[in-house]
Formats: structure tokens, C-alpha cells, sequence
């Protein structure tokens, strides 16, 4: 049997509906009742007998903080897609991050280990790969630098990573995938592009790598599928600068083009505000500077390396841009 963690989360309610469509209707994990709405929704909109389906899922409550929870949830399980995590570019979350995306990922490793699951495939992010100053290309053989500044997330994700490394040398079966800004219906970005086609003109010059969700889930459906095992992929279709990103949603909703770019000084201005406000307790942190330069680096993400392994080809980006 077949679990998946966060299944009512973004990735994971649309891998619950790639399942569904192929009559496959797994454990799914969730911390609160309301949070299967969503998955709810999905199957309606896209099937006709959606509360039949529906139905059909086995419910399992559990939480990454509590192994026991964990524990009680593999009960007859032989593959896991583990698409659960916390994400979060805020300094004030860093200990939540690493409690559920490290350690979290280090209970579900053991776990698979002791069960003797057939394949475990985990979703990481691009914010866990490396980034070498000496090169303008990211890919799977960009070495972690750790003497270089991260966001709290990337440390996180890193560490989720290196925990399922650590089962792939005990004889876990196991692939990692690590997509870039995945869009599609209810993404986390969604409400950014919004404010876009309703007329937000500012940007920041970087460039991010952008892939679509049905994209990441067929790779995910192949990868579990398939005898690959100990390889890590990036899912990036192409890299937009974020003026690119700014003004084609602009022009999508049929505005002017024009936009005007946020200083570097004038983040990392309110980054030494946020300092004092915390030093005098009025709030936590928000920015760091890991984050405020990666919204001003431009570095091509290579997602190829996945289709020298499976039958697959990106989607263009800017059809999803609408």
C-alpha cells in the first residue's frame, strides 16, 4: 500500500488525484479535518463520482513532530511518496523548519528502514541545492557550500535531504526530487501572480526556476515506477527574471508593462529595522540576508538531467503564466 505525506497539502492533494485517476487510493496523512477540503475540491472538479473516490482514501493523523503518530501510520505500507513539509522564508521559523523538514525526515527515514518499504520518493526544493559563485549554472553536482549564507527553509531542506542520503547507505530505495517554483492550481505563488494582473509594478531583478505541478507529478508517478534509485533530480522547465515574470502578468491582465525594480538597499534597510524591532522585542525577524540575495542573483537552474532518465518533456512556462 502506498503512503503519502502531506497529502493535503500543494504537491501532494494534486498526487492524490494522479492516483485516483489510475484507481490507486493510498494512506494519506493530515494534521487537521478541514485540510482535506482541499483534496475534497480536487476530486471534484475533476471527477464525476468524486465522494465515491473520495472515500476510498485511508485517513491517517499524524504529525512529524511526534514519532509515534509516524509510527502508527505505516501500518501495511510498502512505497511512500513523503511530500510533506514546512515552508517558510521567515528567521522567526527556523527552529519549526528544521523540527519538521530535518528531523521530521529523519523519523519517516528510520521508519522506512524498519519496515523494509520498497521506495520512498521525498520532494526537497531547489532552495537545497547548491550554489558555486564560480559558475552561473546550478545543477545536481553543485556542491553545498556551508560557509555561504542560506535561508533557514534551504538549511531545512538540506538537512531532509541529508537524512534520506543517510538511508539510501542503509539500503533504503530511494530518489530525491527537487523542484523549482511549481504552478498550477492553488500553488503557493498563486496570490503573488494575482497582484501582478491587478497591477503591482514592483519587482526584484533574479531569476527563479519555474515548473508546472502536473509536470512534478508525473515524474514523481516514473520515478516511483521505474528501478532508479539514488539519484536526485532537479524539476525546472525554465528560468524567468522576475521583471520577465512581472510584466507578462501584467500583460495578462491587460495592463500596462511597466515596472519598477526594488533597491538592494532599500530590503536590506528594512532588514537592520527588523534587528532593532526585535531587539526590542516588538517583533521577530522576518528577512535575512540569504534571502534578500537570492531576489537579486541570476543563476540558470538545469532541470535536464531527468529526462536522460525517463520518457519526458517540460511544459512551457508561459502558458501557465495566464
Amino acid at each position: 500500500m502506498i503512503l503519502v505525506t502531506g497529502a493535503t497539502g500543494f504537491i501532494g492533494s494534486h498526487l492524490m488525484c494522479r492516483l485516483a485517476q489510475k484507481d490507486i487510493f493510498p494512506v494519506a496523512l493530515f494534521r487537521y479535518e478541514s485540510n482535506k477540503n482541499r483534496v475534497r475540491g480536487f476530486f471534484e472538479a475533476q471527477f464525476s463520482d468524486a465522494e465515491k473516490r473520495f472515500e476510498k482514501i485511508i485517513w491517517r493523523k499524524a504529525d512529524f513532530r511526534d514519532f509515534s503518530s509516524l509510527n502508527s501510520a505505516f501500518e501495511g505500507i510498502t512505497k511512500v511518496y513523503h511530500c510533506a513539509g514546512y515552508i517558510s522564508l521567515a528567521h522567526k521559523d527556523a527552529n519549526k523548519l528544521l523540527e519538521i523538514n530535518e528531523k521530521g525526515s529523519a523519523y519517516l527515514v528510520d521508519l522506512c528502514l524498519t519496515y523494509r518499504i520498497e521506495k520512498l520518493v521525498y520532494v526537497s526544493s531547489i532552495a537545497a541545492m547548491g550554489n558555486d559563485p564560480t559558475t552561473a549554472i546550478i545543477d545536481e553536482n553543485t556542491p553545498w557550500d556551508n560557509n555561504s549564507d542560506k535561508t533557514p527553509y534551504a538549511y531545512s531542506k538540506y538537512g531532509g535531504e541529508i537524512e534520506v542520503w543517510r538511508g539510501i547507505q542503509e539500503g533504503l530505495n530511494a530518489v530525491i526530487v527537487n523542484p523549482g517554483i511549481v504552478l498550477g492550481t492553488d500553488s503557493p505563488i498563486a496570490k503573488i501572480l494575482d497582484r501582478y494582473k491587478k497591477g503591482l509594478r514592483w519587482f526584484t531583478p533574479g531569476s527563479n526556476g519555474y515548473v508546472g505541478i502536473k509536470d512534478v507529478i508525473e515524474v514523481m508517478d516514473q520515478l516511483m515506477n521505474s528501478k532508479i534509485n539514488g539519484e536526485r533530480f532537479i524539476l525546472v522547465s525554465e528560468n524567468w527574471t522576475g521583471k520577465a515574470i512581472a510584466q507578462q502578468m501584467l500583460r495578462v491582465g491587460n495592463r500596462n508593462k511597466g515596472v519598477i525594480c526594488i533597491p538592494k538597499g532599500l530590503l536590506y534597510l528594512l532588514w537592520v529595522l527588523e534587528h532593532l524591532l526585535q531587539a526590542l522585542g516588538l517583533r521577530k525577524r522576518f528577512l535575512t540576508r540569504a534571502m534578500i540575495s537570492s531576489q537579486f542573483e541570476k543563476k540558470e537552474i538545469d532541470g535536464k538531467k531527468i529526462k536522460s532518465f525517463i520518457d519526458f518533456e517540460y511544459t512551457p512556462i508561459e502558458g501557465m503564466l495566464c
